[in-house]
């Protein structure tokens, strides 16, 4: 097992997820961006807590788990997921549902896998909290990279829709893998809170500095 674990080292090389630099997931260098720290902000009235402060590391880190399927990046998202959402185990216990944001079914087909649901899945097993893929987009959505902050509101204004409603526990945890303007997370509270659930917060892995 060893040996070939190390021929597939040689062929194919660790590769730091930040920079391309020979070695581990992360070099020491771009592991500095990667720190996970006790991170609070506010969606409106939600309290989002997350573990990373975006940056350019951050980008890469989430794009090779997103888009390349890349498992040392889920590695590092899941142990970021599990940072963040130590403070709300601690108040709520583990008896609210996780919610994971929904993909467009475009992406989850280009993706090959619903990459945030298998996250959640992941973060719920090993924090003992149940999850349930709730939400569901009612129609498609302009990509949001390109979009300002009122943009993206109007952009996802009553987008999201509850999948089914027929659960006993009433009470939500939002799951993202960033939150930028906070517009996905005040559409899916809106769309749960619609439907007769209480969303106690949100938990990111990762939170970038607000746009304007």
């Amino acid at each position: 097992m060893r040996s070939g674990q190390a021929f597939g080292e040689l062929v194919f090389p660790h590769r730091c997820l930040g920079c391309g630099l020979l070695g581990e997931q992360l070099c020491t260098r771009c592991l500095v961006s990667w720190n996970c720290l006790p991170l609070l902000t506010h969606v409106n009235e939600l309290v989002v807590y997350s573990a990373i402060m975006y940056s350019p590391v951050a980008s890469r880190v989430l794009l090779a788990a997103k888009e390349n399927g890349i498992l040392t990046a889920d590695n590092l998202i899941v142990d970021a997921m599990r940072q963040a959402i130590a403070r709300p185990r601690m108040d709520y216990g583990t008896s609210p549902l996780l919610v994971p944001i929904p993909s467009q079914r475009h992406a989850i087909r280009k993706r090959g896998r619903d990459f945030l649901g298998e996250i959640t899945t992941r973060v719920a097993g090993l924090e003992g909290f149940s999850t349930r893929d709730l939400l569901l987009h009612r129609r498609r959505i302009k990509d949001q990279s390109m979009l300002d902050a009122q943009s993206r509101h109007s952009n996802l204004h009553n987008s999201l829709v509850l999948k089914e409603n027929i659960l006993r526990v009433r009470e939500a945890i939002l799951i993202d893998d960033l939150v930028t303007t906070g517009a996905t997370l005040s559409e899916a509270s809106r769309a749960l809170k619609e439907a007769g659930f209480s969303v106690l917060c949100a938990v990111t892995a990762c939170v970038a500095q607000p746009l304007r």
